[in-house]
Parts: C-alpha cells; structure tokens; sequence
C-alpha cells in the first residue's frame, strides 16, 4: 500500500503503560484453547463481543458469486491464508501494538494487527514458512505447517489430476485486523491485480484467529467479486455465515488448524479436497456445508 512499507505499519511504535485504558494489560501468552468452543452451537461472535466491549460484527450485503470456467481438473488453484504465515527471509508480520485508534482502544484492542501482504512461491519448503501471529495457538502449525497451510496437500491433489494446476505463487496475511477497510484496500488494491495477473482460477481462503475468519470472510467476497471463484475453510462457522460468504466448508476444529491436526496428511487431504468440490458442486451463492470430522489429537 502507498502509505506502508510491506510488514511495518505508518508510525508504528509501542504505546507506553499509560496510554493504555485503565486495568488493562499487555496480551498474556496465548493459552489452550477451551474444548467448549469445538463443540456445535458455540458463538464465535459472542465471545468477540465479550471480549471488545462495543465491537460488532462487520454487516454484509449480498452475495458476490462467480461460477467457475473450468472444471477442477483444469484450473490453477491458489492458497490465501490469515493465519499470518511468511517465509523465511521475509519481513515477519508485525506483532507490536503499534498507534491504536481511540475508538479501537474504547473496544479494549490492544493492536491493530498487520495488512500487509506475503507472496509464498510454490518452492517453498515446510520448514521455511514460520508463523508470526500473537492471537491463536500455533503449536500444531509449528509441527507441521500443511495444518493451516496445505501447500504440500494442494501439490499431491494436483498429482492426482483432481486439480489442474497448484499456482506458482499463494498469498498469507495476518488476518487479526480489527479495522476492515485495511483488509479490503489490501484485497482490492494488491492481491485481486496479483490473481488476475497470474491466471488464476480458484482461491482457497482459510484463517488463523477468530478475528482472521471476518478479515477471511471479506477477502473471499472481494475475491468472488472480481469474478474468481472462492471457496472457505472456516472453524468459526457462525462468523462465516452472517459474512454471507459465496461457499465453505465448517468444521469445528481448533484454530489454527483448519486442515486437522499435524502431521495428518490423509485428514488435511481429505478436508481440502471436500472444500475444493464445492467449487463445482455449488450452484446458489451462501452454502455453507459441515464437515462430518471430529477433532482427535493423540
């Protein structure tokens, strides 16, 4: 973006004690996540707005819906995760406070998160991806990075013939960004140009936080909206559906772990596969379709 330099926000700094509101403290090392929240009719929106005090749920119009031109078998697929994944070398997403906004600091934000945008080239090996992102439990990512980015699944669906082609080049942010016209200039402005420019025929969008699944959930409207079909991988399925995103699939799976637990390629293969199927099987915008997959950790 013009006014911000790839990782590094306009301005950044770490706010002193004092600028914070009274009571608060700096985010606490980020604990295991409760079983409550894997289990159906859980709120990711409620725990939300319990925990920013005036915070909402961005509203979401209509349904941006794009029918695919090609069969799966002959189309270039894309990976855009939030999960706020770089590769080595890379400028890690910024994970300071930063300037926060009075009215982000009235709702108990403690950062702004980062909007900018990491290109991650097919090349790329697992152990050169790491993760920067102070909202989920990455611990499984840690092991195994295909949990929440399933490149090296996407490289054996194409193997396989199921897809035509796995993109030279997929996309990660750090989807924990409370204010959404940063995410939306960033879709707009510099991921939709890169897709089109590099043909590409279907975008696999997923998150890491809770936050990330409605920066996830614009990102795939945007997408859809520029006439590339999407599809989603949401473990906050509440969010996903009043974002009235074009299609996804739900499984109520720990964040950070969309695809299953570490090291199981069979689960990771199977859940993208599922997902990538209702590119051809989805005929109405808004269809959200649970995946039969419980969480099993050994």
């Amino acid at each position: 973006m013009k006014d911000k330099e790839e990782g590094k926000n306009p301005g950044a700094r770490r706010i002193a004690e004092d600028e914070f509101l009274e009571n608060e403290e700096v985010p606490s090392q980020i604990s295991a996540q409760p079983l409550e929240t894997l289990r159906d009719g859980y709120s990711w929106i409620r725990a939300l707005e319990t925990r920013y005090p005036g915070w909402h749920l961005h509203p979401a119009e209509g349904f941006p819906f794009s029918l695919p031109a090609k069969t799966l078998s002959e189309s270039r697929v894309c990976l855009v995760s939030l999960a706020g994944i770089y590769r080595k070398g890379q400028k890690p997403f910024s994970t300071s406070p930063g300037m926060i906004p009075q009215n982000l600091r009235s709702m108990r934000f403690k950062d702004r998160g980062d909007w900018s945008l990491r290109e991650i080239p097919l090349e790329a090996e697992s152990n050169e991806l790491a993760i920067a992102h102070a909202h989920y439990d990455h611990g499984e990512a840690g092991e195994d990075i295909n949990c929440v980015f399933p490149l090296m699944r996407l490289l054996e669906l194409e193997v396989e013939g199921f897809i035509g082609e796995c993109a030279d080049i997929h996309y990660a942010l750090m989807g924990y960004v409370p204010e959404v016209d940063l995410v939306v200039a960033t879709a707009a402005n510099e991921m939709i140009p890169l897709l089109k420019e590099r043909n590409i025929d279907v975008a696999v969008i997923s998150g890491g936080c809770e936050l990330s699944h409605q920066s996830g959930a614009l990102i795939q409207r945007e997408v859809e909206r520029a006439g590339i079909p999407t599809v989603g991988v949401t473990v906050c399925p509440d969010i996903t559906e009043k974002m009235n995103v074009p299609r996804a699939v739900a499984l109520r799976f720990p964040l950070g772990s969309p695809f299953g637990t570490s090291m199981d390629a069979p689960m990771q293969l199977r859940v993208l596969r599922d997902a990538l199927s209702l590119i051809e099987s989805v005929k109405v915008p808004g269809e959200i379709v649970k995946l039969p997959y419980d969480w099993i950790k050994a």
